[in-house]
Parts: C-alpha cells; structure tokens; sequence
C-alpha cells in the first residue's frame, strides 16, 4: 500500500493486505482493530492498555508479544507472533477467525452507542470463561 500524505489509522486497517495490527491497545485503536476484524498483536505499556489486551485475549481476537524480565521487547518474539498470526496457518487461523466473526458481530449492530459493543465484549467474554 503506497500512500502520498498521510493515512488515518482506519484507511490502513481497512486496506485488503492488512494481516494483522500491532497495537499498543489503546481503546480507539482496539475499537478500530476489531471493527475491520483485524487480530490484533498486542504491546501494551500504560493505562488501561493491559486491561484492554486481556479482554481481546479473552475473546480470542489478539496474540501478545511478550516482555523480557527487564520490561522490554526482543525483535526475535516479536517476529514470532507476527508469524504466528499473519504466517502460520492452524495457530494464526483461529485468530483471524475470531477477529472476522467479531467484526461481523459489530458490523451487524451498525451505528448504536458503543456501549452496546463493550457489552458484547463483555459477554463474549463471560461465555468464554463458562467453556473453559
């Protein structure tokens, strides 16, 4: 994707050769992930960005690339969740498939508040909690 000037983030997201989006999981950033069904490579760092990247666990929608004991990111794990979502087909596949069939979910709700879309997430979440 070639683009001149800027691009918002939902133009990139929304681009057919998006595989997945590495986030820091900021709650605009998740929204946007989920409404394009897109897994999302979650690096969360403050505020309610962990809390937000163990609800997309929660709902299968996001892989994390996991911190040293010191806190930082080592580009050899970070390269191996990006494969494991975006390359390997059986690990990567239930991720994207998650991310669809909640973009779908979504996208059937069309335009209500957004405090319709947490409460799904909300009960996504609780039905997975009851499977396991």
């Amino acid at each position: 994707m070639m683009v001149e000037g800027s691009a918002t983030q939902a133009m990139i997201l929304g681009h057919s050769s998006i595989g997945a989006f590495v986030s820091h999981c900021g709650w605009n950033s998740v929204i946007e992930g989920l409404k394009f069904g897109i897994p999302i490579i979650a690096m969360p760092v403050q505020h309610d960005q962990p809390i937000n990247a163990r609800l997309l666990e929660e709902v299968g929608v996001r892989v994390e690339a996991v911190r040293d004991k010191n806190g930082r990111l080592q580009r050899e794990k970070v390269a191996s969740v990006i494969k494991q979502v975006v390359v390997v087909e059986k690990e990567g596949e239930v991720v994207r498939k998650k991310a669809r069939e909640l973009s779908d979910n979504i996208r059937l709700k069309g335009d209500e508040e957004i405090d319709v879309v947490v409460e799904e997430l909300e009960l996504l979440c609780r039905e997975k909690k009851c499977q396991k």
